[in-house]
């Protein structure tokens, strides 16, 4: 009977362990009652680290008696902020296998802080629609699910750069790369500049060459036609 006991216990533990690790997980979301439905919403992985793959986590049950709400994927969208550099993109939900009424959108948060999601859209209810125009904040604003963190401290054993500083680099390289040549198509246009009025001053140089050569010949002319006229 000792076997059958330890299985027991064991038995026991690892459903004991389940338990705390969902009420975890459930305490990092925010539970709300959005008319006649409960929303549950927040990360699938809870904290959510910058450029690890995550979703958005979404349960729909029914006030009354806790029932999932099917068939939400055909009618509600989420679109997902990033608040503190204001971008936005919206969308769509699927279903999670074998678990009626849990809805996710699969992302990677590429950068880290507060984020907002708001679903939006209907959900249909038997021969009822039920407008949905919801938002869902994180701990940065005032919501009850987990910001993004930076992963940093999980990189092991060297830590590399998050995609927002390699896009800082690139875009601080590229800056750089564009005022160079702006400098190097000024330092052309001055090279152009000094040539053409180098190439000014040769022809005038020719020109004043020229004029005192025809002036000369001129002299000289002149000095021959009078000693013709004194020798005549």
């Amino acid at each position: 009977m000792k076997p059958i006991y330890n299985l027991k216990l064991l038995a026991l533990l690892l459903a004991l362990a389940g338990l705390l690790f969902t009420t975890a997980i459930v305490s990092a979301h925010e539970r709300r009652d959005v008319g006649e439905y409960q929303f549950v919403v927040g990360f699938i992985v809870e904290p959510p680290y910058e450029g690890v793959k995550n979703g958005v986590d979404l349960r729909i049950t029914r006030v009354d008696g806790s029932s999932p709400v099917t068939g939400a994927e055909a009618t509600l969208q989420v679109e997902v902020t990033h608040v503190p550099s204001d971008v936005s993109r919206v969308f769509s939900l699927r279903t999670i296998f074998n678990d009626p009424g849990h809805y996710t959108a699969d992302l990677i948060p590429t950068a880290s802080g507060h984020y907002r999601m708001r679903f939006f859209g209907v959900i249909r209810d038997g021969d009822r629609e039920h407008p949905v125009d919801e938002t869902f904040e994180s701990r940065a604003g005032g919501g009850n699910f987990n910001d993004v963190q930076p992963s940093v401290d999980l990189q092991f054993p060297q830590a590399v750069p998050e995609a927002r500083e390699l896009e800082a680099a690139a875009r601080g390289a590229q800056n750089v790369a564009q005022a160079a040549q702006a400098t190097a198509l000024q330092a052309q246009a001055s090279v152009q500049d000094a040539a053409g009025r180098a190439s000014t001053a040769n022809t005038l140089a020719i020109v004043a060459i020229l004029l005192g050569l025809v002036g000369s010949g001129a002299g000289i002319g002149g000095v021959v036609v009078a000693r013709r006229k004194s020798t005549n």
